[in-house]
């Protein structure tokens, strides 16, 4: 029996934009995902999208990704003389998709300005649709687009190989590319590009385990020394510190989804206990019903106290969980922190406060020290004292005869965080205002006084200044707290709140498993007002990818039942609002936003009160 003879690409888009069915197969899977993300979010065909950032501003994004870019440049010398030579350009982009760098050959990086694929462009999928770059981000995965596989009539003249870059806790850093006219592209040149990459997150890797004991792990002994190899860095403590995409995968962790393991957890022995068995040396572990051949590496330095920060402040974007925040207030908060200056957030529930606060840990000068967070709402008031100070052994009746630490101490040399503040009982409050003073915290029961080096973060719903009016909170710690107070906007004021759910979705693996919104859902989540903010549009997403069947294009139809009724009592309003927003997302093309809102043109102006052309 003969294969079924491939439709064109031409005519597979004309299909596809045209809302017909696509035959099996006519597209590679990562590209019809991908422009059903693109359809859903409203993206023109046509389009253009986007401004220059300025050399200021470019300056700034360098500055955020300068911790592995600038270890990278050894590997993306090698990869720049292999691409150049073949008529081919080098491009090294962000983790948000924009482009850092770019180098290769003379003639068509003359090309490359004119299409926009320069230094200070934004590459992700929101703002060019299916490319290489945005696309492998979205994936987390590597991609390569061909031509009119580009979402953007306008680069259809480019083929495109990109990977995304992993950090070594699984973070995604950037993404390199290798762009070029036609068919340029080959099999040696995407070798080349991935090669690279495992170079630049080996010397990741490396780097982290400087200060930490290095477990290599594979079935098969003779394969230790391989890059095929899982490698895992565990702290002195056994608190998984790094790993690479081996060991990711073998703790089940996904990229860009790092959790805490410990080495007793995953092992079933504590990391003393192999110490005591094997020194550091080769031996075997259990792995759930896996024995692995293992060998442990002591770390080559002294396992360090977190640093005091560098000279400089450190400037970074908002990471993308957090799109949609007021210019400038994560780079605010992050200066606030490493100037040890507390932070404050204040914003309705669900908005995120946590979120932040864990990103500012993460983008700060500790990030490799304790983050401690603290929900002093959801302590019972007679418990917080101790829960925070810590107690000395049978400080009261019922008290662990081995004391605890507390808190406090937990995050001695880190960040604590210190969740819903404006609860925190009035009579503990004058005790956390003199440990903030004195930089000292004594146990409950008594005992020495401990030094304190903690950066803090408060937060809170509630309105603190009135609080102090009637009498609920200390105004002393108040201002104490209260430096320069940073306020998180709800959800409803964060723009486009269809493009934030895509941004959550891609984060959570949908994108991975092909997974999209269709456009009339995607009208939805824009339209509804989301009371319980970021909070409530993540728990939606992860019940709906749970339920969901990969490949699947989630709509309407799926939401609870309770949601559906929700959001059609607000009425058809906002839907006309929303598809008003749309057509100019489109461009004033009446026939696209028809097409992707799956209506006809006709039903679409008479949605909106006017007459067709």
């Amino acid at each position: 029996m003969k294969p079924t003879a491939r439709l064109p690409l031409d005519e597979i888009r004309r299909r596809f934009f045209a809302g017909q069915p696509l035959p099996g197969q006519a597209l590679p899977p990562s590209i019809l995902h991908s422009w059903q993300r693109c359809q859903g979010l409203g993206l023109s065909a046509g389009g253009r999208g986007g401004d220059r950032l300025t050399d200021g501003e470019l300056r700034d994004r360098r500055d955020a990704s300068a911790d592995w870019l600038e270890p990278a440049r050894p590997a993306l010398a090698g990869l720049y003389e292999q691409v150049s030579a073949g008529g081919l350009a080098l491009v090294v982009a962000d983790r948000r998709g924009l482009v850092l760098d770019q180098a290769g050959d003379i003639g068509f990086l003359d090309k490359a300005e004119r299409l926009a694929l320069t230094p200070g462009m934004d590459w992700s999928e929101a703002a060019r649709g299916t490319n290489a770059i945005g696309t492998a981000l979205a994936a987390a995965d590597s991609v390569l687009v061909r031509g009119a596989e580009h979402y953007l009539e306008r680069n259809r003249a480019l083929s495109c190989a990109a990977c995304p870059l992993l950090g070594p806790q699984g973070q995604l850093l950037g993404v390199l590319d290798i762009s070029g006219p036609g068919r340029k592209l080959g099999d040696a040149q995407r070798l080349a590009l991935h090669a690279a990459r495992a170079q630049i997150e080996a010397r990741q890797l490396e780097e982290a385990a400087r200060h930490g004991w290095r477990l290599t792990l594979h079935a098969d002994p003779r394969w230790l020394g391989s890059p095929a190899a899982s490698q895992l860095v565990f702290d002195g403590d056994g608190r998984l510190l790094a790993a690479n995409r081996a060991g990711l995968a073998l703790c089940g962790l996904e990229p860009d989804a790092w959790q805490p393991r410990h080495f007793a957890a995953l092992f079933g022995q504590s990391l003393e206990h192999w110490l005591d068995r094997h020194g550091p040396a080769a031996g075997l572990l259990a792995l759930g019903h896996h024995r692995l051949s293992a060998r442990l590496r002591p770390p080559p330095l002294p396992l360090p106290k977190p640093s005091a920060p560098a000279a400089g402040t450190p400037r970074a974007p908002a990471p993308p969980a957090l799109d949609g925040l007021p210019d400038g207030l994560f780079s605010t908060a992050l200066k606030l922190l490493e100037a040890d200056i507390p932070v404050l957030i204040l914003g309705e529930t669900g908005t995120g406060k946590d979120r932040l606060a864990r990103a500012l840990h993460a983008a700060g000068s500790r990030r490799g020290a304790p983050f401690v967070a603290v929900n002093c709402a959801a302590i019972p008031e007679g418990l917080i004292e101790a829960e925070l100070f810590g107690y000395q052994p049978g400080a009261y009746t019922g008290a662990s005869r081995q004391g605890s630490r507390g808190r406090l101490r937990e995050a001695d040399g880190g960040v604590l965080f210190l969740d819903e503040i404006g609860d925190m009982p009035p009579g503990l409050q004058a005790r956390l205002l003199r440990t903030l003073q004195e930089r000292e915290v004594t146990p409950l029961g008594g005992g020495p006084a401990q030094r304190l080096d903690i950066r803090l973060i408060c937060a809170t719903h509630r309105d603190l200044r009135a609080r102090v009016d009637d009498g609920g909170f200390r105004a002393d710690l108040y201002y104490r707290l209260c430096h320069y107070p940073l306020s998180l906007p709800p959800l409803r004021e964060r723009g486009d709140i269809a493009a934030i759910a895509q941004t959550m979705l891609d984060g959570m693996g949908a994108a991975r498993r092909g997974i999209s919104l269709e456009p009339k859902l995607v009208l939805a989540i824009r339209g509804y007002r989301w009371p319980g903010n970021l909070r409530e549009l993540s728990n939606l997403l992860a019940t709906l990818l749970a339920l969901a069947d990969d490949g699947a294009a989630l709509g309407v139809e799926h939401l609870p039942a309770a949601l559906r009724e929700d959001m059609a009592a607000q009425g058809h309003a906002v839907e006309d609002s929303a598809i008003a927003d749309l057509l100019r997302r489109c461009g004033g093309n009446a026939s696209a936003a028809a097409r992707a809102l799956g209506i006809s043109r006709s039903t679409l102006y008479r949605r909106l009160g006017k007459t067709p052309r």
